[in-house]
């Protein structure tokens, strides 16, 4: 009796080991890590706001605004750009200088920290420009901005700091780049990009800069 029991116990326990074996479930798998690939964010989209430039036939373009109409705004513009190359402006110290076609805007881009900008004897007091002075007026001085890459500064100068020698014009509706900045000459105005979003726009109504 004792061992016919002991059997019985025995197989029971055996059946309920195969029983609990065969209830467990396989582990999951676990998942995949991320790849480095994944975790790249897309590129931010960059809008850029220079003026139009277009390397098409420029007999096709539309006729310029007349520089007559005050306050023209020059981003109303869109006739193609035409870029020129900058050796035909060449000036003393590696530099690049020219004259807008009217006479009044003279510039120059160069390396040395106040050596890029324009000015006009004609033009207003950029915002943000300090023109006093005990030994100049307003009217004795020319309005302007220095530029370097990615800057801008309004101020006021008591000589022609942009002036070259036998300068050549830069005609409307082109432009010129050089030492990673550009000017666009535009019948309303002098437009220059220093980069980085910065530039401004001078002319005899208006000068502005960001």
């Amino acid at each position: 009796m004792f061992r016919r029991t002991a059997l019985l116990a025995a197989t029971a326990a055996l059946a309920f080991a195969l029983t609990a074996c065969g209830d467990d479930a396989p582990a999951a798998a676990p998942a995949p890590a991320p790849t480095a690939a994944s975790q790249i964010p897309a590129p931010p989209q960059v809008t850029i706001a220079n003026p139009p430039v277009d390397t098409t036939d420029t007999a096709s373009a539309p006729e310029a605004t007349d520089p007559a109409q005050n306050g023209a705004n020059p981003v109303n513009n869109t006739a193609p750009i035409t870029p020129v190359d900058p050796a035909r402006y060449t000036a003393y110290g590696n530099e690049v200088g020219w004259k807008s076609p009217s006479g009044k805007i003279y510039c120059k881009i160069g390396y040395a920290e106040f050596g890029s900008g324009c000015q006009s004897g004609d033009a207003p007091v950029p915002d943000g420009a300090n023109c006093v002075t005990p030994s100049f007026t307003i009217d004795q001085l020319s309005k302007g901005f220095y530029m370097t890459p990615g800057k801008v500064t309004p101020t006021c100068f008591n000589q022609g700091q942009f002036g070259v020698e036998n300068a050549q014009t830069l005609e409307y509706n082109t432009s010129i780049t050089f030492n990673g900045m550009t000017c666009f000459s535009r019948v309303e105005a002098m437009i220059c990009d220093a980069g980085g979003g910065h530039g401004f726009v001078l002319s005899m109504q208006q000068a502005t800069s960001n």
